[in-house]
C-alpha cells in the first residue's frame, strides 16, 4: 500500500502512518528519527498534507547541506549590507514558510548560535533578520530530523538541552529498510514501474534469485539504495526479468540464507495437512504479508488466496 507516496505494508510502517495522522491533526513540534534513506523528507511532507496548513507553504531545508556560516541567513535572512557580499535585503525560510510548514532536516548539524536564535524564534514566534533590527513575527508549524543519536549529543552537551526538548515533543522513529524486509517487494514493483516509464522498457519483474539477495542484504542506504539499484537494474537490463547480472558488484557475494523455521512432518501426515501447515507457517513468518507469503511459496498472489479459501484460512 502507498500512504502519501510512502510505500509500506509492514506492522512497522502502520505504526508510522498511524503517528503521522496523530501529528498531522496537532501544532506541536515534530521530530523525526531515522538513518539516512529512511524517507524523513517523505514523512514530513505527509505530515503537512495531512495538516490543516496544507494549503500553505512547505518549506524544506536540508541544514547538512548548507556552510555552517551561511546557515543563520537561510533561516533567518539578512539586511543588506549586513556582511560582506549582502547586496540586497534576503527573505529567510522561516518567513516564507509563514502561516504553513518548514521541515528542518539534519537539525544537529547547527551550531550553537543558530541553536540559541532558533529557541528564542520557537519561545516568542519572532526573530530578527542578520543586520537587521525589527522583529519579524511568524507563525510556522516546524519538523525538524536527524540520522544522528540526538540523545547521545546532548548528553555530550553537543547540542542544546533546552532547545532539544522544545523540538522533540512528538517523536516519529522510521524503521530502517532491514527492518522491514517484508515491504522489499511493494516497494521493488513501485521502482520497477516508475523507471519502466522513465527508460520506456517493459520489464515484467524481478527474478527470484535476484529477490533472495535482496532480502539477505542489509541495505546500509535504506530505501534511497534501493531505489537506485533498482534504476541502475532497469538501465541495464534488455530481457523480461531483471537478474542478479544486472546488481552492483556490492551484491556478488551475498549468498542465500536458507536460514529460519522449521517444519517437520510424520510420514503419512495428508499432503493437504502439510500444505495448510507451511502456508500458516509462512503467513505467520511474513507477519501475514500475502505478496511475501507468495514470493516464499513459489506461488502467485491468485495462488495463494485460491489456497487460502481452500484451507478455510482466514
Amino acid at each position: 500500500m502507498a500512504f502519501n507516496q510512502i510505500i509500506g505494508d509492514s506492522p512497522a510502517m502502520h505504526k508510522v502512518f498511524n503517528q503521522i495522522k496523530q501529528a498531522a491533526v496537532t501544532e506541536i513540534p515534530i521530530m523525526l528519527i531515522g538513518e539516512t534513506g529512511t524517507g524523513k523528507d517523505l514523512v514530513a511532507q505527509a505530515i503537512h498534507n495531512y495538516s490543516p496548513r496544507k494549503d500553505q507553504s512547505y518549506i524544506p531545508v536540508n541544514l547538512g547541506a548548507i556552510p555552517t556560516q551561511l546557515v543563520a541567513s537561510e533561516l533567518f535572512g539578512h539586511e543588506k549590507g549586513a556582511f560582506t557580499g549582502a547586496l540586497r535585503t534576503h527573505e529567510g525560510k522561516f518567513e516564507q514558510a509563514d502561516k504553513g510548514t518548514i521541515f528542518l532536516d539534519e537539525i544537529d548539524a547547527i551550531d550553537e548560535k543558530v541553536q540559541v536564535s532558533l529557541l528564542r524564534l520557537i519561545e516568542h514566534k519572532k526573530f530578527q533578520r542578520l543586520g537587521g533590527t525589527n522583529s519579524i513575527a511568524v507563525d510556522v508549524r516546524m519538523i525538524v530530523a536527524t540520522n544522528a543519536d540526538i540523545d547521545d549529543l546532548v548528553n555530550d552537551n553537543n547540542f542544546r538541552e533546552d532547545l532539544f526538548y522544545r523540538m522533540d515533543v512528538f517523536r516519529i522513529t522510521l524503521p530502517p529498510l532491514r527492518a522491514r524486509k517484508t515491504d522489499l517487494s511493494l516497494l521493488c514493483d513501485a521502482f520497477l514501474q516508475n523507471f519502466n516509464k522513465s527508460f520506456d522498457k517493459n520489464i515484467s519483474g524481478i527474478s527470484p534469485s535476484c529477490m533472495d539477495v535482496f532480502y539477505n542484504y542489509e541495505w546500509p542506504g535504506n530505501i534511497r539504495e534501493l531505489k537506485n539499484v533498482v534504476q541502475r537494474a532497469v538501465l541495464l537490463c534488455n530481457g523480461e526479468q531483471i537478474q542478479t547480472e544486472h546488481l552492483p558488484a556490492r551484491f556478488k557475494n551475498t549468498e542465500s540464507d536458507a536460514s529460519g523455521p522449521e517444519l517437520t512432518f510424520t510420514i503419512g501426515t495428508p499432503l493437504d495437512t502439510v500444505e495448510k501447515e507451511m502456508i500458516l507457517a509462512v503467513l505467520n513468518a511474513t507477519a501475514n504479508n500475502r505478496t511475501e507469503a507468495a514470493r516464499l511459496l513459489g506461488i502467485s498472489r491468485r495462488a495463494l488466496y485460491n489456497r487460502l479459501s481452500r484451507h478455510n484460512i482466514k
